[in-house]
């Protein structure tokens, strides 16, 4: 499991101790099922503390990602009109300009589908639209990062009901770099300065620079801070 995930033995035994990850002990030994893990692990991710999120940001090169990295300027700044979270869900994936052939109303189905499993929307107004790791992979090619922005707020399904008006869109090639890229976004957005410049940003590439400059801050070594 540890290296499925590319975490440590130990920090593996911490998730499983506080109930953040499923697992089932049989003759003395961990045991799992992956599908289990990746349901478990997507519905939860958002909820995870800011330690546990930086460990999950690291595919399987042990590379750092890079969220501003998989940002197109035609992408980074996408205004949403007002609508159903479904009707922006599906006007979101519309606006998007893909680096290879996507079918943009298959991809909003499927983003919708993993919504009414459970919300990404958090309390902080932000919701990370993506499809479910345990499916097939949208791109084959490169990760791709979006942002869209709502000028009127909607209810998008937070926990405690605070409505959404800024949408990451992300899709990767693969489960791990998905999980990396998601852990990431969840990461940074906890930062209420970061949210409050995008939601005055005026242009994509502002967008990304803010991000860029987030991600510069956020993660550099510890010995650096």
């Amino acid at each position: 499991m540890a290296d499925r995930l590319q975490l440590s033995e130990r920090t593996v035994y911490r998730l499983l101790q506080r109930g953040d990850l499923p697992g089932r002990k049989v003759g003395g030994q961990w045991r799992f099922r992956m599908a289990e893990v990746d349901y478990w692990l997507d519905l939860r991710l958002t909820r995870l503390g800011s330690d546990d999120l930086r460990r999950l940001e690291r595919p399987a090169t042990g590379r750092q990602v890079s969220l501003s990295g998989a940002m197109r300027p035609e992408n980074a700044l996408i205004p949403l009109a007002p609508g159903s979270a479904r009707e922006v869900v599906a006007a979101f994936a519309a606006a998007v300009t893909y680096g290879e052939a996507v079918d943009d109303r298959a991809l909003a189905d499927r983003i919708w589908e993993r919504e009414e499993l459970s919300s990404t929307a958090t309390a902080d107004g932000v919701a990370f639209l993506h499809t479910a790791r345990w499916q097939s992979r949208v791109l084959v090619a490169s990760p791709l990062v979006a942002f869209g922005r709502l000028a009127t707020p909607l209810d998008f399904g937070a926990l405690d009901g605070t409505p959404t008006d800024l949408l990451f869109l992300i899709l990767a090639p693969n489960a791990q770099l998905h999980l990396a890229l998601l852990a990431r976004a969840a990461h940074l957005c906890r930062d209420a300065g970061l949210l409050a410049a995008l939601r005055a940003a005026r242009s994509g590439s502002e967008v990304i620079e803010l991000i860029r400059t987030s991600e510069r801050a956020a993660f550099r070594p510890r010995a650096d801070r």
